[in-house]
């Protein structure tokens, strides 16, 4: 059961990255400017983050971050909002509690419970890995996935493999 449930996991997560990966072509050398200044907290922080076309790529909600260095910021309670590249909409979400960033790379990384969530499903882990340049993601831990719309998750063949 565990295996049916990664391979799920696995075949959702494709099935979000694969049109943000095309995407995220045009924006590999953006680089996600938090201001925070380094030894300092800031609380209440939203940071709207744009691809070159001016259409919005992601939207972070940060209860407080804090710079510890240069090119690293812890934040705390925060909410991910991304948006379908080609129509502009929101798309996923990922809620995290505590986590840092690397500024140099964008990731975003969380050793603590995260939650994925769009229209189609969602996911929660132990902890997880996100990069906001490629937009893609990596969860581990114990990992719970409930899919709203398991229809489309069938064979092409019919119901093999379903229970009956």
């Amino acid at each position: 059961m565990n295996s049916v449930v990664k391979i799920l996991a696995a075949v959702a997560w494709l099935g979000g990255s694969l049109g943000a990966l095309q995407a995220a072509d045009n924006s590999q050398g953006r680089k996600i400017d938090l201001p925070v200044p380094v030894g300092h907290e800031v609380k209440g922080l939203r940071v709207p983050v744009r691809n070159e076309q001016g259409n919005m790529e992601m939207q972070f909600d940060m209860e407080t971050a804090t710079r510890l260095d240069d090119q690293t910021v812890e934040m705390h309670t925060v909410t991910i909002q991304t948006y379908n590249q080609q129509t502009g909409k929101p798309d996923a979400k990922i809620d995290l509690l505590t986590s840092t960033m690397n500024l140099d790379t964008n990731v975003i990384t969380t050793k603590e419970q995260v939650r994925i969530t769009r229209e189609d499903f969602e996911l929660t882990a132990d902890g997880g890995e996100f990069n906001s340049k490629t937009r893609q993601r990596r969860v581990i831990g114990n990992i719970h996935l409930v899919i709203y719309n398991r229809n489309e998750f069938q064979t092409k063949s019919g119901n093999e493999g379903q229970p009956h």
